[in-house]
């Protein structure tokens, strides 16, 4: 496909690199000749120094027959106006990046009509989700619905107690309706990779597993792996953005007791204004003896989420360092991921990583429903259609071992509306919906394969 992209900043350089590397011609459109420059140097895309404003530029690159226009500036507004005149001027498709969850509303104005956005992505919103998702396991393991919320996939990492490792996986007595897709192991070099098993392989301790399966099964995972119940009464989060904003809400309606403490005080104002239950302090989160004051040590949870990765690390290692066992920090840099681990830091990378993929499902909309990344960028979890003429319709899946990716695990297969785990002996049929655990470049071959 062709594809423009308005903003070379870090959002819009990191959804290009990933369109480039599924071979999407791309263009990408900033006014920073400097940034631009050191954009052409690292990926492979066009790139045009002009602003979003500019619509004979637009016009121009209509030339190229593109298929959709992305607007990823920092600005609303200039996203807005920039998906309206792209459309106008012919471009088939417009993807808009908000921040002002307004925009999304439609009490009174219909603001995709007005600006003729046909997609809006509100990064700080999905970020807040991503962050109350890791709230609900143990140490932050990933945790996500599919088939409209049939079934539920959970990422979590063996502990010691666990008593069947080394054992191989069609040997260890899981349910029925239970799958283990994917295995993230780290290798005695400190080097990482990922399985994705069939029934001879083992599990071992420390391993990172991704299990998907019914949510009523699903329940039990914590049990059946030996991991500790989880309790969630109270959360300090540290930084009032706006992403700090839409997870306080999601926190108030779970009667969940909220502290946020900001320093900026009309940033204050703004979250006394749209919480109800909350507690807002305004202080500078980077004062231990403030952060001891507060009991933050008594808290379930300390959350950083300002704007920066720096502060957010350093912030949640001082409510470490109060005593608080569990503490998450946003950061936008994925190669800090391991690092943080490592220290006992939970990671939440969630603004480049879900927004690159919700525009994956977008431009493959006809087959593609949803894209989920696994430990990072290393695996993803497909959810697409099966067209009438793939050549795998009607076969068992266990016949299917040389035909398609070895790095690719047929999880879930949703038949007229009956979800069943990928077992050897099922089959795929026309139109149903599977969900797929493959290696990231195994994507383009599964437009061929279903």
């Amino acid at each position: 496909m062709n594809i423009v992209i308005l903003g070379a900043g870090a959002l819009g350089a990191f959804v290009a690199s990933t369109l480039s590397k599924e071979e999407h011609n791309v263009i990408l459109i900033d006014q920073d000749a400097k940034t631009l420059s050191r954009v052409s140097r690292e990926l492979d895309v066009a790139t045009v120094n002009s602003t979003g404003s500019n619509w004979r530029i637009l016009d121009d690159l209509l030339e190229n027959k593109p298929d959709y226009f992305i607007a990823l500036t920092g600005c609303d507004e200039t996203n807005l106006v920039t998906c309206n005149m792209a459309k106008n001027l012919g471009f088939p498709n417009t993807i808009c990046r908000i921040k002002e969850v307004g925009y999304l509303l439609r009490e009174r104005l219909d603001f995709g009509r007005l600006f003729f956005v046909d997609y809006f992505i509100a990064p700080e919103i999905i970020a807040a989700n991503d962050i109350f998702k890791l709230l609900l396991t143990p140490k932050g393991e990933s945790i996500e619905s599919f088939a409209h919320g049939a079934i539920q996939m959970r990422t979590i990492k063996l502990p010691k107690s666990w008593e069947k490792t080394n054992v191989p996986i069609h040997s260890l007595g899981l349910p029925e309706e239970m799958i283990i897709g994917a295995i993230r192991r780290e290798k005695e070099d400190k080097t990482t990779e990922i399985i994705f098993p069939h029934g001879e392989d083992r599990l071992m301790f420390g391993d990172e597993i991704t299990v998907f399966g019914d949510p009523n099964t699903m329940r039990n995972v914590p049990e059946y792996f030996g991991l500790a119940p989880l309790y969630l009464d109270s959360v300090v989060i540290a930084g009032g953005s706006t992403i700090a904003l839409h997870l306080a809400k999601i926190l108030e309606s779970q009667d969940i007791a909220v502290k946020i403490i900001e320093k900026d005080e009309n940033r204050c104002k703004r979250l006394a204004d749209n919480l109800t239950k909350s507690i807002i302090l305004n202080h500078d989160a980077s004062e231990y003896s403030f952060l001891l004051s507060e009991n933050i040590q008594e808290s379930d949870v300390f959350i950083s989420c300002t704007r920066y990765d720096e502060t957010n690390i350093f912030l949640t290692s001082l409510g470490k360092k109060t005593g608080c066992k569990k503490v998450i920090s946003a950061i936008s840099n994925i190669n800090l991921k391991d690092t943080l681990e490592k220290i006992d830091i939970i990671p939440s990378i969630s603004e480049k990583l879900n927004i690159s993929n919700r525009i994956l499902s977008l431009i493959h909309k006809e087959k593609v429903l949803s894209v989920t990344s696994l430990f990072g960028e290393e695996a993803r979890v497909i959810e697409m259609k099966v067209s009438e003429d793939s050549k795998f319709i009607g076969i068992p899946l266990k016949d299917l071992s040389g035909k398609i990716p070895k790095e690719l695990i047929i999880a879930v297969i949703e038949n007229k509306g009956k979800v069943m785990i990928g077992k050897g002996d099922r089959v795929i049929s026309p139109n149903d919906t599977v969900i797929i655990v493959s290696s990231p470049k195994n994507i383009k071959e599964l437009q061929n394969i279903f």
